[in-house]
């Protein structure tokens, strides 16, 4: 109903009312018994209270009924601006507790609610909110009244209006209140003469936000009062974009959120938005209520422009200039200038997507170089050869992949002759399928896989996720035991990176994606050892006299014979032909005399430690090392020991990969 139709309405029950009073007391005025006129004014008084009812006005003075409204239930949220019949209800509802009401007199006051949720209604609202603090504002860790009818508000409006038909019959609590009890559940409306304090204007935490980003912080005002509690009526908010762009070209709407709700928004799009085309948003009708001695913060939130033209890209200097506020005695004051904050916070507008990126890294679960076993009349086992990360470390936006290419590298044969099946498995979603076929290089030791995942995975902004490559190799003959011992290993160069098809809130460019990873390199076999190492140490012992240190080193390793038994010879000579050397920290052979000895857990056969088949041994080698350098610093670097299937056997190697996990640390020896 609007002012005009209620002002209508009550100005039809005055006449009716005025013309059943004329009718009745001519005839009163015949000599009738004071018996009968009274009789005829308490029908008069019944009719006029029933006409009262139909159009919402009370018989009380200065209230509206709670029975002419209630029961009711609000279904939406409500806020400045609102219009519609369940506005009016609102404000009837607020009107029925005097510590909730709209006004005591003019539009929204009780029996002159209107249709429209304007200042005095949000100021209702916060009464309303403070009043039951402990059902609206408490359970969503809010602080200060909002004015926004909202869920929790219309919630407990709902459950008042609904279950007695006068908001103002205390209902009674399912918990006893105690009287001492926290002053946030305590109902209070505003009160005292509210001074202003201080105020402090901050960047929001992220300073960069993209065209088309919506409701996004650009600025955190924070704001004190003393002596009272006070109601924040209006806030300038200034854009400077400092280059001389104008901000309508580049905002589509700015807002102010409390406690994470919005309690205001204003368009920002044309020029006629702002306040004499000095680039100030003037937000009016606000009601924020800070109460005393409370920081009151405010974000300032903006909604930027779709395609917004590079030109117009760039920093933006955020302002508040101005505040005016009203205090419990409804005194008003206007704060602004340094009286206020001259503090600014700055943003950067940038092109939407400018931010994405996809780096490649390497992965903890990369797995450790090892022996992956093969079989002589069959497939094998899966195996995951490699596994690397992509980070979307400072995306804004999440990134969609199309395709992400690997490589995979054999040290012998080709990859169709020996890999038979492969995916990828990109953060638990499989990916089989190929764009195009297998790129393989001319001597087909060299294959580039790019796997189609046709944005089948999406990454999160900001998320790291793991990749794995697997494969499942074919069988190895006995006829083809040339092939026993070559190796596999997977990566993803930082070219490849470059060619990964990606897309954030546009085609990632090259310069978007970076990065690079290597996995360790793998041994196929169909028998023999698998390795791994156990314990790698250097010690330096001092002798008594010049040149006589010597280093100790040590290197143990953990072998298991799979598929045969394995003889490794005692004789070191034999075992270790040409496989370990004493280094610097490039790699170069250091001069001096080593003695060197070799031991096993494994029983001795014949000439050799015997590991039988199944089990797992230690073998280690010591080398004690006599540099005829002085100053000298070397390592112990493994590569490779000999064995075979027999004692005196000497026709199958293993070699240590990679070699920076078998070598010992270096050690100075000063002589």
């Amino acid at each position: 109903m609007t002012i005009a139709k209620d002002f209508a309405a009550k100005a039809s029950v005055a006449f009716v009312a005025a013309a059943m009073i004329l009718s009745m007391i001519a005839p009163a005025a015949q000599a009738q018994s004071t018996e009968d006129l009274q009789t005829m004014i308490n029908t008069l008084l019944a009719q006029i209270a029933s006409l009262q009812s139909q159009v919402g006005v009370s018989s009380g003075a200065g209230s509206t009924s709670g029975a002419s409204f209630c029961p009711y239930t609000w279904t939406r949220d409500l806020k400045v601006g609102a219009t519609g019949a369940d506005v009016m209800k609102l404000q009837q509802f607020l009107n029925s507790d005097a510590d909730t009401r709209v006004g005591a007199t003019g539009a929204g006051s009780a029996g002159m609610e209107t249709e429209t949720f304007g200042p005095a209604t949000a100021a209702a609202v916060s009464k309303f909110q403070v009043k039951y603090r402990a059902e609206t504002l408490t359970p969503n860790g809010l602080v200060n009244p909002t004015g926004y009818f909202g869920a929790s508000s219309r919630a407990k409006a709902n459950a008042l209006c609904v279950t007695d038909a006068n908001p103002t019959t205390p209902t009674n609590p399912t918990t006893p209140v105690d009287e001492d009890e926290d002053e946030d559940n305590t109902p209070s409306d505003l009160s005292g003469e509210a001074s202003f304090d201080d105020a402090n204007l901050d960047s929001a935490d992220d300073d960069t936000i993209e065209e088309g980003a919506e409701a996004a912080p650009i600025a955190e005002l924070t704001m004190n009062f003393v002596d009272g509690d006070a109601s924040v009526s209006r806030l300038d908010v200034k854009l400077d974009t400092q280059s001389g762009t104008d901000p309508w070209d580049v905002f589509e709407t700015v807002s102010l959120w409390v406690d994470g709700d919005m309690v205001d928004e204003m368009d920002a799009s044309s020029k006629s938005d702002y306040q004499n085309d000095d680039m100030t948003l003037r937000f009016t009708g606000l009601d924020i209520v800070a109460m005393e001695d409370e920081d009151l913060d405010i974000t300032i939130a903006a909604t930027v422009k779709g395609g917004v033209d590079s030109g117009d890209q760039g920093p933006v200097v955020v302002s508040v200039p101005t505040m005016r506020y009203f205090d419990a005695d409804g005194v008003a004051d206007t704060v602004s200038g340094s009286g206020f904050t001259t503090d600014t916070a700055s943003v950067t507008v940038g092109e939407a997507g400018a931010d994405d990126e996809v780096i490649v890294k390497t992965a903890s679960s990369d797995p450790d170089a090892s022996t992956l076993k093969l079989e002589t009349d069959k497939k094998s086992d899966w195996y995951t050869v490699f596994a690397f990360d992509l980070d979307t470390k400072d995306s804004i936006n999440d990134i969609t992949l199309n395709e992400v290419p690997v490589t995979v590298t054999l040290s012998s044969s080709t990859f169709s002759a020996r890999v038979d099946d492969y995916e990828l498995v990109i953060d638990g979603t499989t990916v089989d399928k190929l764009v195009g076929t297998a790129s393989t290089s001319a001597n087909g030791l060299v294959t580039e896989l790019v796997f189609d995942v046709d944005g089948d995975v999406v990454i999160n902004s900001g998320d790291r996720i793991t990749s794995e490559l697997r494969l499942r190799f074919k069988s190895i003959p006995t006829a083809q035991a040339t092939y026993e011992g070559m190796t596999v290993k997977g990566s993803l160069t930082g070219t490849q990176a470059d060619a990964i098809d990606a897309e954030g809130a546009d085609t990632l460019e090259t310069t978007q994606l970076s990065g690079a990873a290597t996995g360790d390199t793998h041994t196929l076999r169909t028998k023999g050892a698998a390795v791994s190492l156990d314990t790698a140490s250097a010690v330096v012992t001092k002798g008594d006299n010049a040149g006589d240190d010597y280093a100790t080193y040590k290197i143990a390793l953990e072998v298991t014979a799979f598929e045969q038994d394995v003889f490794i010879n005692v004789d070191e000579a034999i075992s270790l032909a040409s496989g370990f050397s004493v280094v610097d920290s490039s790699g170069s052979a250091v001069a001096g005399t080593s003695t060197v000895v070799l031991d096993s857990t494994a029983d001795v056969e014949g000439s050799s430690f015997k590991i039988n088949e199944g089990e797992t041994e230690t073998v280690t080698l010591t080398v004690t090392f006599d540099s005829t350098s002085a100053g000298a610093a070397a390592r112990l670097q493994l590569a490779k020991f000999i064995f075979g299937e027999s004692d005196g056997a000497v026709n199958q190697n293993w070699m240590a990969l990679p070699a920076t996990d078998y070598r010992t640390e270096i050690v100075t020896l000063v002589n």
